[in-house]
């Protein structure tokens, strides 16, 4: 719906208090505040966290005002941002090469006996 076509009864979408933080600026923040306390973020960092901030800042703002377009845009550009900050390996690789060492290994073992 648009701004000057009313939305149907009991339909409207919940009134948002701006003054606080919404879900996603709230997320975005705890991720960074955990990357800062890992030392992936460091100082240098500081136009990227608060153009992350930001960002989750507008999504919030967008939520239930039917710019879907805009919000999938700033959900981009946010995914975007954290792109370009550090972030600590996935540990998968590394565990699933360890287990695999440790089967062939095992196997091997067997085999010598």
């Amino acid at each position: 719906m648009s701004e000057n076509t009313p939305m149907l009864p009991g339909f409207e979408p919940p009134a948002r208090d701006n003054s606080e933080p919404g879900y996603v600026e709230t997320e975005t923040a705890k991720q960074i505040d955990k990357l800062r306390e890992m030392g992936y973020i460091q100082d240098h960092h500081a136009g990227q966290v608060a153009l992350a901030i930001v960002t989750a800042r507008q999504i919030d703002r967008l939520e239930g005002k039917g710019a879907a377009s805009g919000q999938a845009n700033l959900s981009r550009a946010l995914k975007e941002v954290f792109e370009m900050l550090p972030m600590p390996e996935a540990a998968t690789g590394d565990t699933f090469e360890a287990a695999v060492r440790a089967i062939l290994a095992e196997a091997e073992e067997e085999t010598t006996r």
